[in-house]
C-alpha cells in the first residue's frame, strides 16, 4: 500500500463527501432515519441492552432489532428468533464483552455450530459491524465493500489456505487500524464510510475498479486451463463420498446423500442403506428440493437441523457447486460449506470464491475448501478416535 495514494484518494473522498451524502446517503444507508448510521446503530444498541439488563428483552424486542440492524436485506429474521430468548440474549451481553479475546467472540457466534453462542441467523457482517457501533476506535466493519477497497489500495492481507474467519478478521482489522492511522482519522466508522465510496467507485476511480474486475476474470479463466485433465475422475467423487458418509457417521452425525447417488457403493456398503432414507425438512420445500442434490450433508442425529454441507468437485465446475450453496443460503442460514477438492483445484476454489455474488450473500464467510488428501486423513484421524472413545 503507497501512503501517498492512500492520502490521494483520501483527499478527493473528502472533497466530495457533501456530494456523495447528497446522492447516496439515504440510499446507501449513511444516514438512517435522519442519523448517522453508527450514531442510529449506538442508540438501539444502547436500548437493547437497557431491557436486557433490566430483563425486558422479548422476541419482539430481537425481531425489531434484527430488522432495524444492518444494511441490505434482512434474510433469517424467522431463524434469528429461533434461537430463543435466552440464547439471544446471552449471545449479545458475549458479544458486547470486550475482555474477550475478539477472535475468540467472533469463532463462537458466527463460525463453531457447537459453541453455546452460535447463533443461527447471523454472520460475520453482522458481528463485525455490532463491534464497531460499540467500540469504533477498536473494531472496523468487515463486509465485501472492506475487502473491494483494500484491493484497489493493494492493501488486503494475505489469506492462509484454510485460515477461519475470526483469525482473518484480525488481519483486516489490524490493516485498517494502520489506515486510520496514516489518515488521521479517530474513528473506524468514519474509515468506513471512505472505504465504502472508494469501492463503489463514488471519488473518480470507476475506470481503476473496472480494470480490477476484468483482470479477477482474466485470472480465473488462466488457472481453469491449467487443470489437469486426470481430475476428471468419477471414481474419487464416489470415494471421498465414502469418506464423508463416515467420517460424519462417526462423528455422531446422521447423513444426507444426493439423491442422484444414492445407487452408488464404496467398500462393499451401498450409500442408500448406510444414510438417511428421507432428507430431513429443514427449509421450505423449494430449498429443499436443492438440498436434495447436494453431495452430503451432515445432520445433528434426529434432528432437522444441519450442521455442515459438502460438495466434491472433481471434474465439474467449482462455481456450479458455489452456485448451489448461494441457492440455499439464499432461504437458509447454511452453518458451514465445505468445497472438496483434488489439490490443484485449490487456486480455482480461491478465485470463485472471491467473487461479488457470493461475498454479498457471505457464502464466502461460511464456505472453505477441502483436498482429497487431507479429507483421507481426516477420515483416518476420526475413525480411529471414535473406536478408542
Amino acid at each position: 500500500m503507497n501512503d501517498n495514494s492512500l492520502k490521494s484518494y483520501y483527499d478527493k473522498y473528502l472533497i466530495k463527501h457533501d456530494e456523495i451524502m447528497k446522492l447516496y446517503g439515504e440510499k446507501d444507508g449513511f444516514v438512517i432515519d435522519g442519523e448517522i448510521w453508527w450514531d442510529y446503530y449506538k442508540r438501539i444498541i444502547e436500548e437493547l441492552f437497557n431491557k436486557i439488563r433490566n430483563n425486558q428483552f422479548t422476541l419482539k424486542d430481537a425481531s425489531d432489532f434484527y430488522r432495524s440492524f444492518g444494511f441490505g436485506p434482512k434474510l433469517y429474521g424467522r431463524t434469528f428468533l429461533e434461537n430463543g430468548i435466552d440464547k439471544l440474549k446471552s449471545m449479545f451481553l458475549y458479544l458486547y464483552d470486550d475482555t474477550i479475546p475478539v477472535e475468540t467472540r467472533v469463532h463462537d457466534i458466527v463460525e463453531e455450530p457447537e459453541s453455546n453462542y452460535a447463533t443461527n441467523g447471523i454472520g460475520i457482517n453482522f458481528v463485525t459491524l455490532f463491534l464497531t457501533s460499540c467500540f469504533p476506535k477498536k473494531y472496523v466493519q468487515w463486509n465485501a465493500q472492506t475487502d473491494g477497497a483494500l484491493d484497489i489500495l493493494n492493501a488486503f492481507p494475505k489469506k492462509q489456505r484454510g485460515e477461519k474467519k475470526s483469525s482473518f478478521y484480525l488481519k483486516i482489522n489490524e490493516t485498517c487500524l494502520h489506515i486510520s492511522s496514516v489518515l488521521k482519522i479517530d474513528s473506524l466508522t468514519i474509515l468506513d464510510n471512505f472505504l465504502f465510496c472508494l469501492n463503489k467507485g463514488y471519488i473518480g476511480n470507476e475506470n481503476q475498479i473496472e480494470k480490477k474486475f476484468e483482470k479477477e476474470v482474466k485470472e480465473v479463466v488462466t488457472v481453469e486451463k491449467k487443470l489437469d485433465k486426470a481430475d476428471d475422475d468419477s471414481g474419487s467423487h464416489v470415494e471421498m463420498m465414502y469418506y464423508l458418509i463416515k467420517t460424519g457417521q462417526n462423528k455422531g452425525y446422521d447423513v444426507w446423500i444426493a439423491v442422484n447417488d444414492r445407487n452408488k457403493s464404496y467398500n462393499d456398503e451401498q450409500f442408500s442403506k448406510i444414510c438417511l432414507s428421507e432428507i430431513p425438512s429443514f427449509t421450505n420445500p423449494q430449498t429443499l428440493s436443492i438440498a436434495k442434490y447436494v453431495d452430503v450433508i451432515w445432520f445433528k442425529r434426529k434432528t432437522m437441523q444441519p450442521i455442515r454441507f459438502f460438495e466434491i468437485e472433481n471434474s465439474t465446475s467449482i462455481y456450479s457447486g458455489l452456485l448451489r450453496f448461494n441457492d440455499i443460503k439464499i432461504d437458509y442460514p447454511m452453518p458451514k460449506a465445505t468445497i472438496v477438492i483434488p489439490a490443484s483445484r485449490l487456486d480455482l476454489f480461491e478465485k470463485q470464491i472471491d467473487r461479488r455474488t457470493f461475498k454479498y450473500s457471505e457464502l464466502s464467510d461460511i464456505c472453505d475448501s477441502m483436498t482429497y488428501d487431507d479429507l483421507k486423513k481426516w477420515y483416518s484421524a476420526v475413525a480411529v478416535d471414535s473406536k478408542y472413545s
